[in-house]
């Protein structure tokens, strides 16, 4: 069984300032706070060592707070990246942080995938940006439709839904992602990411992504494609 942090500790791999490298704030420098444990295990992940439970150390929020403080310090950021990991694994430790943040001034984005809707409804007044992933099942082995029906009906404004693609994605999961996004509450941006060919994926041929793209873009305002840009520079 999944054990969740409680309000007073926490599993962290890491903190660190580097450059978004995914979604619709690509190249924009952050803080990223990289939490430990995952409740799925995606055959593209990008981060095995954080997806582990246990993985990372057992850590209070003043000490996370004091290496946000040092790293801002130094180089002014706009906001602290809240990622893992499946971060929303540790709502109650994540809630006060969040607030903190806030009042020194950082906005808070939370990168998640999806799939637990009541630790979302928790955090959402404290979330400026929500990079949503819509998990496939041919990368995680398992369906999630249902998950993700829920969690967007609790995602605030400032949520965009990111879609890895790999080779081996299929056309009818595309369509089932787009029926997801013809039923959110709201018009939510669309970002096909093309899986980073690393870790044993396959990254989606280009004419394939392309033919989401278009199908996409009779549904959804804002649809884009944005590849892992980090990975290219080699940064964490």
């Amino acid at each position: 069984m999944l054990r969740l942090s409680d309000a007073s500790s926490a599993r962290l791999v890491e903190v660190f300032s580097s450059l978004q490298g995914e979604g619709l704030r690509v190249g924009e420098r952050q803080i990223f706070v990289r939490l430990g444990g995952c409740n799925l295990h995606c055959d593209y992940c990008d981060e095995p060592d954080a997806i582990a439970i246990p993985s990372g150390k057992a850590e209070s929020a003043a000490r996370v707070k004091a290496a946000i403080a040092r790293l801002d310090r130094g180089h002014r950021h706009r906001c602290v990246s809240w990622t893992g990991g499946e971060p929303l694994l540790h709502a109650a430790f994540l809630a006060p942080l969040m607030r903190w943040a806030h009042e020194r001034g950082l906005e808070n984005y939370l990168e998640t995938n999806g799939t637990l809707p009541a630790a979302m409804r928790a955090l959402a007044p404290l979330c400026n940006v929500v990079a949503m992933d819509v998990k496939l099942p041919s990368s995680t082995g398992r369906a999630t439709w249902d998950l993700h029906r829920a969690f967007l009906e609790e995602a605030p404004r400032g949520t965009f839904v990111k879609v890895v693609l790999a080779a081996r994605s299929t056309e009818a999961e595309w369509r089932k992602v787009l029926s997801l996004m013809r039923g959110a509450p709201r018009r939510l941006p669309l970002v096909l990411q093309p899986a980073t060919a690393m870790h044993g994926a396959d990254t989606i041929p280009p004419k394939r992504c392309l033919r989401f793209e278009s199908m996409a873009r009779r549904v959804v305002r804002d649809v884009r494609v944005v590849p892992q840009w980090h990975h290219y520079w080699r940064l964490p």
